[in-house]
């Protein structure tokens, strides 16, 4: 039986067909690899936009604590760059000083020394004014320093005008026992304060009395009673309507005086 050998050319064609197409599926294979390498990672713009966001939120995370400090910092920042532009030898205890008198500037117990800025000037009487029976006690000068009050041991309380050198009201004192019925004090007068804004008159007396005058029209307006001693020294709280008032009884009591009332003791 006879056979016949041929070469194998077609299946030679048919593995490099098969090779071809290998290297097309590898080469589609890794296309779509790095394409999916491209969409996974995330460009720079990207990045810098997602650290931004996050910054923003932090941002907005912070709490009431931080942001009171942070104002803080800022002011004493601002405090010191004033500071080192006057030139001042020790800035840290200039800013410590400037933080204790801004302090004590705003509860009112703020104290400066003046003497050295009169040391120069020579004092000059500007005019003798007359009209108390017995030694005056106390003064009360208004904002403008043009109207002042006086006040005596006769129990009287005179107003009186700076500019025209004169006496503009009086309210004589009474005698003693008729408390009930005069309009004014019987007693000697010990302490006087005028109020920051001139609208209120207060004056105290041995008979532990205070009566509130309109400083305008020297009309009585009200009287306190409480003290259990001589009414030695009034004050009130700068820039209010709040009266301090000292007494031999060894106390001092608080008055509001927009409510005509008693606060504590």
């Amino acid at each position: 039986m006879s056979f016949f050998i041929r070469k194998k050319t077609g299946g030679e064609k048919r593995k490099k067909g098969l090779k071809n197409q290998n290297v097309i599926k590898k080469s589609k294979t890794n296309n779509v690899e790095s394409y999916g390498m491209q969409e996974i990672i995330p460009s720079d713009e990207e990045f810098s936009g997602e650290e931004a966001h996050s910054d923003s939120f932090s941002s907005e995370e912070e709490t009431e604590q931080e942001k009171k400090l942070r104002l803080t910092k800022k002011y004493l920042e601002q405090i010191e760059n004033e500071e080192r532009e006057k030139h001042l030898d020790d800035t840290k205890d200039a800013i410590a000083q400037r933080l204790k008198d801004e302090a004590l500037e705003e509860e009112g117990r703020l104290e400066k020394k003046r003497a050295h800025e009169y040391e120069n000037s020579t004092s000059e009487v500007f005019h003798i004014f007359k009209g108390h029976k017995l030694s005056i006690t106390c003064l009360a000068v208004s904002t403008s320093e043009k109207i002042f009050f006086s006040a005596s041991k006769d129990c009287s309380i005179i107003k009186w005008s700076i500019e025209e050198k004169k006496r503009l009201k009086t309210i004589p004192g009474g005698k003693k026992g008729a408390e009930t019925t005069h309009r004014g004090h019987t007693a000697h007068i010990l302490a006087m304060a005028l109020s920051s804004d001139d609208k209120f008159l207060v004056s105290g007396c041995q008979n532990k009395i205070m009566h509130v005058w309109n400083p305008d029209t020297m009309e009585l307006l009200k009287t306190f009673h409480g003290h259990k001693g001589a009414i030695t020294g009034l004050i009130f709280l700068r820039g209010t309507h709040q009266l301090i008032s000292a007494s031999g009884d060894r106390t001092l009591k608080l008055w509001n005086l927009d409510e005509m009332g008693y606060i504590e003791t």
